[in-house]
C-alpha cells in the first residue's frame, strides 16, 4: 500500500467520523469507575510536579500558564535501554518463532517528540488509551498501553527470548520496555530503571530478560527514603501525573486499589491532601499500565495518534492527518473529548496499516 492511499484513507475516515465530542456523544461511552476516585473532581495544577521531575538531559519541559511542552528526541540514554531486542517476524503475533535479533543502535530513530500537556488536568469520564504514545516519562521515552499492536497481546505477559550468532535479546527488556515501528522506544509496564534513577541517581545498565518464571516484572528497588514513597515518572496526555507503584509510607499500590484506568485519588510528594494520578504497576497482565485516561485529553492525543499511522508509512502526512483530527474534535475550551467509538475505529486502522510490518 502507498503512502497516498493510506493518508487519504485516514482523513476520510476522519471526516466520516466526525470525532463527536458532545457530551450526549460522551455519555454514551463512558465507563464508570470505583467511588474512591469520585472525589478527585477539584481542579489541581500539575505545575509543581512537572517543575520537580528529573528529567534527564535530552529531555526540555517548558512551563506556560495552562500548559506545558514536552520536548525530547525519543531516544532514552544508553544505559536505559539494553544493546538487543527480539523482534517477532509479525507484530499480530508475539512469538520467538521466527524473530530477528536487532541492535539497539540500528533499531531507535529521532522521533521529534513535541507534545503540549494541560497543567490543571480537568477529570472527566474516560475515554479509551490509543495504541502509540500514551503519555511521556522522564527520560524522554514515551509511554504505551498495556497491549501490542493486536490490541489483545499484553507485553508484559507474553515476553520472550531469542539466540541469535551467540546474541540472546528479549522482547521486553529488564525496565519494560523495548523498540515498536518506526524505531520510538516505549515502555508497557512499571520502569524499575526509572525510578532507580529518580531515587538514587541509578545509571545501572538495562539488560535483556533471560528468565520469565517470575510472576511479575522487576519490582521497585526501595533502597532509601525517596523510594518509599511515590515516585513521579512522567505525565499521560490528559495531564495527570504517571507514578511507580508504592504508596506514602512504602506499602505497595496494590491493582484492585485502582481504577479502570489504573488511577488513584491519594497523596504524593507535593500534595499531600492527594491528587489523581496514574500507576504503573510490575505485573504480567492488562494492569500494567494505562488502558484508558481518566482526564479530558490535550494535542498530544491526537499527534500521538498520527504518529502511529506514520509508523507504518513514513511518508504519510502526519501534520494533515493531525490538522483534521484536531479540527473535528477541538471543544470550545480547546481540548479534546475522543469518544470510544472513535479510537476503535482509528485503532481498527492502525491494525491494518501495520499488517505485515516487524516492529522496531
Amino acid at each position: 500500500m502507498t503512502s497516498r492511499p493510506i493518508a487519504a484513507t485516514v482523513l476520510a475516515l476522519v471526516t466520516a467520523t466526525g470525532l463527536s465530542c458532545s457530551a450526549t456523544a460522551m455519555a454514551s461511552a463512558v465507563r464508570h469507575v470505583t467511588p474512591h476516585a469520585v472525589s478527585v473532581t477539584t481542579p489541581q495544577s500539575e505545575r509543581t510536579a512537572v517543575s520537580s521531575l528529573k528529567w534527564t538531559s535530552n529531555v526540555a519541559a517548558s512551563i506556560g500558564q495552562s500548559d506545558w511542552t514536552f520536548t525530547s528526541t525519543g531516544i532514552p540514554a544508553s544505559h536505559f535501554t539494553a544493546s538487543h531486542y527480539a523482534v517477532p517476524s509479525n507484530v499480530f503475533n508475539v512469538s520467538a518463532v521466527g524473530a530477528s535479533v536487532v541492535t539497539t543502535t540500528s533499531t531507535l530513530r529521532n522521533q521529534h517528540l513535541r507534545y503540549t500537556i494541560p497543567l490543571t488536568p480537568q477529570y472527566s469520564t474516560t475515554t479509551s488509551a490509543n495504541l502509540g504514545a500514551i503519555g511521556v516519562l522522564l527520560d524522554g521515552a514515551v509511554l504505551y498501553n498495556p497491549y501490542e499492536a493486536n490490541a489483545a497481546t499484553v507485553a508484559t505477559a507474553d515476553n520472550f527470548k531469542v539466540t541469535k550468532a551467540g546474541v540472546t535479546a528479549s522482547f521486553l527488556d529488564s525496565c519494560n520496555g523495548h523498540p515498536g515501528p518506526g524505531g520510538q522506544y516505549h515502555y508497557h509496564g512499571l520502569p524499575a530503571c526509572l525510578v532507580a534513577y529518580a531515587t538514587a541517581g541509578s545509571t545501572s545498565q538495562v539488560v535483556p530478560v533471560t528468565s520469565f518464571t517470575s510472576a511479575t516484572t522487576p519490582g521497585v528497588a526501595e533502597t532509601n527514603a525517596l523510594a518509599k514513597a511515590p515516585v513521579l515518572l512522567g505525565f499521560a496526555f490528559d495531564g495527570y501525573g504517571i507514578y511507580d507503584n508504592v504508596a506514602e509510607g512504602g506499602a505497595t499500590v496494590p491493582v484492585a486499589a485502582l481504577d479502570a484506568c489504573n488511577g488513584i485519588f491519594s497523596a504524593v510528594p507535593g500534595y499531600p491532601a492527594g491528587i489523581y494520578h496514574y500507576v504503573l504497576e510490575n505485573v504480567k497482565s492488562s494492569r500494567s499500565s494505562i488502558d484508558c485516561y481518566h482526564g479530558v485529553v490535550s494535542s498530544a492525543y491526537t499527534q500521538a495518534l498520527g504518529h502511529s499511522i506514520t509508523a507504518m508509512d513514513p511518508s504519510a502526512d502526519v501534520s494533515a492527518i493531525t490538522q483534521a483530527l484536531q479540527a473535528s474534535s477541538a471543544t470550545r475550551t480547546g481540548r479534546l473529548r475522543a469518544s470510544s467509538s472513535v479510537v476503535a475505529r482509528l485503532t481498527s486502522l492502525f491494525k491494518v496499516l501495520s499488517a505485515g510490518v516487524a516492529c522496531g
